[in-house]
């Protein structure tokens, strides 16, 4: 396995909690191995190319291995390998907290999938530790331009996960968010020392979120 460079948030991310369908292909396959057709008819919504892309990804990654087995046409297979098998507690704490998430708000959001771009987790992040006016958010991510983080803002306050005051400050909702992220950056740490992957972020991570 060659040497995985900038992961930005977890080894087998890049962008976001999992490359938006990287997080549901590792997440379904920790039901045992399943061939490409299976994992397509899973998650309707992820267009082809994009399916094919975020799993090679994660085959590059030593998350997942890629078999091809007999047949006219060949036919492929998808398994988590030992260090796609010890992502399993994070992957069912982020689908758990993905639905309450849904439950609380009241809507069929696929919460993995809207948080799946990096700008949003860095945001939740920046937020952690109390409320930040856009001035001092700008200071903190200066590679995002001023149009992308006013609607990246927009978006988080449409999902219920930041709501805009005096300046921007975490939900409830937004705390038990930042949380995760907070779990799921110790996680990325952790196993990018076992697979030897570059860890790349940009942010401090408060060891206590908290909303003030």
């Amino acid at each position: 396995m060659g040497r995985v460079n900038r992961s930005l948030v977890c080894p087998y991310g890049a962008t976001g909690v999992g490359g938006k369908w990287m997080f549901w292909s590792m997440y379904h396959l920790l039901d045992g191995p399943a061939r490409f057709s299976q994992l397509r008819r899973r998650m309707p919504h992820a267009g082809r190319q994009t399916l094919v892309t975020q799993l090679r990804a994660l085959e590059r990654a030593g998350a997942v291995r890629r078999t091809v087995l007999g047949g006219v046409p060949p036919r492929v297979q998808y398994a988590l390998t030992p260090h796609g098998q010890d992502t399993e507690p994070i992957l069912r704490r982020l689908h758990d907290w993905a639905e309450r998430c849904g439950d609380q708000v009241g809507d069929d959001t696929d919460w993995i999938v809207a948080l799946g771009g990096r700008w949003k987790v860095w945001l939740l992040t920046a937020l952690a530790d109390g409320p930040k006016r856009f001035s001092e958010i700008q200071h903190l991510l200066p590679e995002i331009s001023n149009q992308v983080l006013a609607r990246e803002l927009r978006e988080l306050a449409a999902m219920r996960l930041v709501h805009k005051n005096t300046g921007y400050l975490l939900t409830p909702i937004g705390l038990e968010t930042a949380t995760v992220v907070r779990q799921l950056h110790a996680w990325g740490r952790w196993m990018c020392e076992q697979t030897g992957a570059d860890f790349d972020w940009p942010l401090e991570v408060p060891a206590e979120p908290r909303i003030t």
